[in-house]
C-alpha cells in the first residue's frame, strides 16, 4: 500500500516536470525569436551605413548573447546595397561582384515582404544559405548555415522609399536552446537524473520534424532527427533540410499534437510503447507546447511547436528504494534494541566509575572541574557535592591569584618602556654604517643597504620595488649619494602627480614658441639631471605615450624637447620606483615591457615594516626624537604597553604610518611617557566604540564587603589598562596587604596580598558592583555607596578612579558613564 501512493505521487511529480520543462523550452525559443526582432527594430532605428552595421555586429559578438551570420540591407537603389556575414567572430562585407553568388537570391525578399508594414517584422522559415567568405587561404572560401531570418522595412534616407534591413541567425542556436534543457547545465536541472533516453525535438504547425535536442559534450554535432522518427514512417528530407521528418497519417498522436498546437495550447500525454518489450521504458511521458512569434501587430501566431520525450525509471527505482527502506528500518530497530539493553546495564555500574574517570583526570591533566553524575543515588549524590565543594575552593583561589598577576601586569604596561638594549643592538646589527638615513636593524636592513651600495657603485639605471611607505625616496637618494654622480644634480619627478603632457614637458622641456604659452625655452628633467640622477617615482602611472617618449631616451640616451627638430644627447642615470606589480601590469596590457626591461638593470626591494619588526624599536625612537624637535618637547618616552602595541600592529601603512602615529602622540600628550591609549592605530576608536554600547540598567544591590576579593575575582577581567593618561605607581608589597588586611577583612580565609591602587571606604564598596555591571552613572553609585552621599564627592571617587586606571569615562552630560577598563 505504501509503495502504490509513493507510485502515484512521484507519477505525479514526473508529469510536473515534464510539463514544466517543456513550457520552458517553449518560453526560450519565444524568446530568442523575440530578442532576435528586438535587435532588428533597434538597428532599423539608426543609420543603416556599412560602419554602423559593423559595429553592431562586433558589439554582439564582443558582449555575447545571440550570434548573427548575416546583417543586410536592400536597398532601393541598386549601388547601396549591404551585406554583411559573420563568420567565427569576424565579419566581412560581401563585395557586389560576389553578391549573385549567394544563396538563395537575397533580392527575393523585396517581393515576399512587399506587404510588410514599418514597424512589423517577417519571419521566415528555414532555409540553407551559402554565402561567399573570402579567406587568406581561399579567395572562394563559402559559409553554409541553416538559418532563418528576420526582415523589417527601412527608410534609410528618409524619402520614402523603403529597402529592406534582414537579420539572419543560424538555426544551430536554436538546436542550443533544447540540447541545453536536456543536459545537466539545464536551468531547471535539480537532481540527477537516469540513464535513459530523453530528447526534445522542433517542429513546425504542417507536420515538419526539423530537428531534435543532441549531447552537449558533442562539439558540433549536425541537425538530425534519428531519435525522433524511430518508430515511425514518413517522409525524410525536405528542399531546405535534410534531416527533416514528416511522419505519415498514420501516426494518430502526432497529428493530434499537430492539431492541438494549431490551436496554441499545450498537453502533456502517457504513452505506452507497445513495440518496446522492457518493463521499465514501455511507458513514456510525451509533452508539447507552442512556440509564438510576434510580427508588430500585437497577435502572437504560433510559428513552431517542442515537445519532450521523457523515459524515465524512477518509479521502478522508487520500488528498490521502498524495499531498502524496509531493511534499512528492521536493521535499525534491531540495533536500538540492542543499545537499549547495553544501556540499562551499564547504568548499574556507572556512577562509581565516572567518579573514578573524573578524580584521574583531575591527576593528569591537573584541570580541575566539578563533577557531575546525573545520578539519583545519595552516597553518590552527597560524594559528588563534596568534591564540588573542595573545587569551588580551589576555584576562588585560583581566580584571586590570577587577578593580582593581571593588575600588576597591567600597572607594569604603563610604566617607562627601557629600548635601551633594543638601540645599542640595533646600532651594533646595522653593520652598515655608511648609509645612516636608513634606519633599522636586521636581515632585511642588511640586504637593502647592501643593495643600495652594490647598485651605487655601478652606473646603470635601478628599479626600486616596494609597498607605499617603504622609504623607496630615501632608498634612490641613498643611491645617488653613494654613487660617482653624488656631486651632480637628484632631480625627483612623481609620475603619478601629473597628467599625460605636463609630464612630457616636465621630462623632455620645450623651446620658445612650441604651444601658445611657451615664451622661454624649458630644459626639462632629462636635461636639468644631466651628469647625474634622475629619479621617477611611481613609474607605473606614466601613460603609454609617455612610456613610449621614456623608451627612446633610456634606450638611445637622447631626448627631443618638444618643439624641436634636434635630438640632445643626455647622460643621465635613471632610477624609477613602483609600489605595484608590473609584470601584472605587462600581462593587462598597461606597461610596455621593453621598458620594463631596460628600467630592471638592478633592482632594490624595500621590505615592509612587518618583514621586520625588530626595527619598530630603532625607528620609533629615531622619530620620537624628530617629533620632539618638531614640537619643541624633550625627554619623551613611550610606555611598555605602547611598545607592545606598536611591535604586535600589521602597519598596513608601513614606516610612513608609524612616523604619523608618532608625530600625532608626540603632539597629543601632556605627559613625559607616552601610553598606548594615546597611539591611535588604523580603524582605532575606542572611546566611539565604548559609547555605542546599548545601555542596559543594572539595578544596585548591596554587596558585603568582605566579598569583595572574590567579586572581583569572578567578575573583572582586566581592571587596569593601558588606557589612562597619567602613570600608576606600584604599590609595595607591604603596604597592599596592610590596605587588603584593614580594608576586605575575611572570616574564613587569610588575607591576600594584592598590589593595587589604593581605593577609599567608599571605593572599595563600590567597585564589585561596578564591575559586576560593566558600567555606572554618578547617580548609581550614590545608590550603592548610601549614607546621602553628595553629587560632587560621588563624583570626585569616580574621577579619582579614572586616573588610577580603573574605569574610563564615556559620554557627556546627563548621558556620562564610567566604565569598567578591560
Amino acid at each position: 500500500m505504501s509503495y502504490r501512493v509513493s507510485y502515484n505521487f512521484i507519477d505525479i511529480a514526473l508529469e510536473r516536470t515534464v510539463r514544466v520543462q517543456t513550457l520552458a523550452i517553449a518560453h526560450d525559443v519565444s524568446t530568442f525569436l523575440e530578442t532576435c526582432k528586438q535587435d532588428l527594430l533597434f538597428v532599423a532605428q539608426g543609420a543603416v551605413t556599412e560602419k554602423e552595421l559593423l559595429d553592431f555586429l562586433a558589439r554582439k559578438n564582443t558582449f555575447g548573447g545571440i550570434t548573427y551570420r548575416e546583417l543586410s540591407y536592400i536597398s532601393p537603389n541598386e549601388q547601396e546595397h549591404v551585406f554583411l556575414v559573420t563568420n567565427n567572430g569576424k565579419s566581412i562585407r560581401i563585395p557586389e561582384n560576389k553578391i549573385s553568388a549567394m544563396t538563395p537570391d537575397p533580392f527575393l525578399i523585396f517581393e515576399e515582404a512587399k506587404s510588410l508594414e514599418p514597424g512589423h517584422v517577417m519571419l521566415t522559415r528555414i532555409t540553407q544559405a551559402e554565402y561567399p567568405f573570402p579567406s587568406i587561404d581561399s579567395v572562394n572560401h563559402r559559409v553554409t548555415s541553416h538559418i532563418i531570418q528576420f526582415v523589417t522595412p527601412c527608410d534609410s534616407d528618409g524619402d520614402g522609399r523603403y529597402g529592406y534591413l534582414v537579420l539572419a541567425v543560424d538555426i544551430m542556436q536554436v538546436r542550443d536552446i533544447l540540447s541545453l534543457y536536456n543536459s545537466p547545465q539545464s536551468p531547471l536541472w535539480g537532481y540527477p537524473r537516469s540513464d535513459q533516453i530523453r530528447f526534445n525535438f522542433l517542429f513546425d504547425p504542417h507536420g515538419w520534424i526539423l530537428f531534435q535536442s543532441e549531447d552537449m559534450n558533442r562539439e558540433g554535432p549536425p541537425l538530425s532527427t534519428y531519435l525522433t522518427r524511430t518508430n515511425m514512417e514518413g517522409t525524410l528530407g525536405h528542399p531546405n533540410l535534410n534531416c527533416a521528418f514528416r511522419p505519415s497519417t498514420a501516426n494518430k498522436q502526432f497529428w493530434a499534437m499537430i492539431k492541438v498546437i494549431s490551436e496554441g495550447k499545450t498537453d502533456l500525454q502517457r504513452i505506452t510503447d507497445e513495440k518496446n518489450n522492457s518493463q521499465d521504458s514501455s511507458q513514456y511521458y510525451f509533452s508539447y507546447a507552442p512556440v509564438t512569434f510576434d510580427s508588430g501587430d500585437g497577435n502572437k501566431e504560433v510559428f513552431w511547436g517542442v515537445a519532450l520525450v521523457d523515459r524515465s525509471k524512477l518509479t521502478t527505482s522508487a520500488r528498490y528504494r521502498h524495499m531498502d527502506s524496509l531493511f534499512i528500518i528492521t536493521l535499525i530497530a534491531v540495533i536500538g534494541i540492542s543499545l537499549l539493553l547495553f544501556i540499562i546495564s551499564r547504568m548499574v555500574t556507572r556512577p562509581m566509575l565516572q567518579l573514578s574517570r573524573n578524580v584521574k583526570e583531575f591527576r593528569s591533566t591537573g584541570d580541575i572541574k566539578k563533577i557531575d553524575l546525573n545520578i539519583a543515588s545519595y552516597e553518590s549524590e552527597m560524594l559528588s557535592k563534596t568534591i564540588n565543594e573542595m573545587i569551588d575552593i580551589i576555584h576562588k583561589q585560583r581566580e584571586e591569584l590570577e587577578l593580582q598577576d593581571k593588575i600588576m601586569q597591567a600597572a607594569s604596561l604603563t610604566e617607562k618602556a627601557d629600548m635601551t638594549n633594543d638601540l645599542i643592538h640595533g646600532e651594533e646589527s646595522s653593520g652598515l654604517d655608511i648609509i645612516p638615513e636608513i634606519v633599522g636593524y636586521g636581515p632585511k636592513i642588511v640586504q637593502l643597504k647592501s643593495d643600495i651600495l652594490k647598485a651605487s657603485q655601478a652606473n646603470v639605471d635601478v628599479l626600486i620595488i616596494g609597498e607605499t611607505g617603504t622609504g623607496k625616496q630615501l632608498a634612490a637618494e641613498a643611491v645617488h649619494r653613494h654613487s660617482n654622480r653624488s656631486d651632480k644634480p637628484f632631480i625627483s619627478i612623481n609620475c603619478g602627480a601629473l597628467d599625460e603632457n605636463l609630464l612630457l614637458d616636465t621630462l623632455f622641456g620645450h623651446v620658445k614658441g612650441a604651444f601658445t604659452e611657451a615664451r622661454s625655452n624649458r630644459k626639462g628633467a632629462f636635461l636639468e639631471a644631466h651628469d647625474g640622477t634622475l629619479f621617477l617615482d611611481e613609474i607605473q602611472a606614466a601613460s603609454s605615450k609617455v612610456q613610449q617618449s621614456l623608451l627612446r631616451a633610456v634606450s638611445m640616451r637622447k631626448i627631443k624637447p618638444l618643439g624641436s627638430d634636434k635630438d640632445i644627447d643626455v647622460d643621465v642615470r635613471l632610477i624609477a620606483a613602483t609600489n605595484v606589480n608590473l609584470q601584472e601590469l605587462i600581462k593587462e596590457g598597461e606597461f610596455r615591457e621593453d621598458l620594463y626591461y631596460r628600467l630592471k638593470v638592478v633592482t632594490v626591494r624595500t621590505p615592509s615594516l612587518k618583514e621586520h619588526p625588530e626595527s619598530i624599536s630603532t625607528l620609533t625612537m629615531h622619530y620620537l626624537r624628530q617629533a620632539e624637535k618638531m614640537v619643541d618637547k624633550q625627554n619623551l618616552a613611550l610606555s611598555k604597553g605602547a611598545m607592545v602595541k606598536l611591535k604586535t600592529y600589521d602597519w598596513p601603512g608601513n614606516i610612513r604610518e608609524l612616523i604619523n602615529i608618532i608625530t600625532r602622540a608626540v603632539v597629543m600628550t601632556e605627559h613625559e611617557v607616552i601610553q598606548a591609549s594615546e597611539l591611535r592605530l588604523e580603524g582605532e576608536d575606542l572611546i566611539e566604540k565604548t559609547a555605542a554600547i546599548p545601555e542596559k540598567h543594572c539595578p544596585p544591590h548591596k554587596t558585603d564587603p568582605a566579598k569583595s576579593v572574590s567579586a572581583i575575582s569572578e567578575k573583572a577581567t582586566h581592571p587596569i589598562s593601558e588606557y589612562g593618561q597619567e602613570k600608576t605607581e606600584s604599590v609595595s608589597s607591604t603596604a597592599t596587604s596592610d590596605a587588603a588586611q584593614n580594608s576586605m577583612p575575611h572570616p574564613s580565609a587569610p588575607t591576600k596580598d594584592i598590589s593595587s591602587p589604593k581605593l577609599n571606604a567608599r571605593q572599595r564598596k563600590a567597585f564589585p558592583e561596578i564591575v559586576r555591571c560593566k558600567k555606572i552613572s554618578r547617580q548609581e553609585y550614590q545608590n550603592i555607596v548610601g549614607e546621602d552621599l553628595p553629587s560632587r564627592t560621588a563624583v570626585y571617587d569616580l574621577q579619582d578612579m579614572v586616573k588610577k586606571r580603573l574605569l574610563m569615562k564615556t559620554g557627556k552630560g546627563p548621558s556620562t558613564r564610567y566604565v569598567v577598563v578591560e
